[in-house]
């Protein structure tokens, strides 16, 4: 009976020497795991935050108002910082928490200026158009009134020069 009560005592410690090397070994393939989400997390974070970055760029050069853009900007860049930060400490859960946030922020910025974006090429377009138009009407006028103001000023300079009389000058003065 105490042979029997030794190999139970083995059995379990071997038993619980083994469930440690297990819990062990899967907390690490649990980590792994983790860590490559929070991983791809924070890259795909980043090159939302890139595409947005050049969306609010290209925005802002066909004339939008991007200045709350801006501002969300920041707000995403800071969110990106605290991943950043939490993923090389170790906190894998926080980091990915973080960049899903930052991902969410800059997604939301780039369908945003490009609706911004549009909405300014839409509106050049229109001053465009309003712009060559006027300048249409304006040249139009400028080309009738040249016409009717050449006439009035032919009219009264022949009248001027039919109503002069002529001088006559003597051979000896002209010499």
């Amino acid at each position: 009976m105490v042979l029997k009560l030794r190999n139970v005592k083995k059995s379990l410690v071997l038993l619980a020497t083994f469930a440690v090397v297990l819990s062990s070994y899967l907390s690490q393939i649990c980590v792994a795991a983790e860590r490559s989400e929070a991983q791809n997390a924070l890259n795909n974070a980043e090159s939302a935050l890139a595409s947005a970055y050049l969306a609010v760029f290209n925005a802002e050069k066909a004339g939008a108002n991007v200045s709350s853009l801006i501002s969300k900007l920041g707000v995403a860049v800071d969110w990106l910082a605290k991943a950043n930060n939490a993923f090389r400490l170790g906190n894998y859960d926080e980091a990915y928490n973080f960049a899903v946030n930052c991902f969410n922020i800059a997604k939301g910025l780039a369908d945003e200026a490009e609706i911004l974006m549009l909405e300014a090429q839409k509106s050049r377009s229109g001053k465009l158009f309003w712009s060559a138009a006027y300048s249409s009407i304006g040249i139009s006028f400028l080309f009738v009134f040249s016409l009717f103001g050449w006439r009035y000023l032919k009219k009264f300079y022949i009248k001027r020069v039919l109503k002069m009389k002529p001088e006559v000058i003597s051979e000896d003065e002209l010499r």
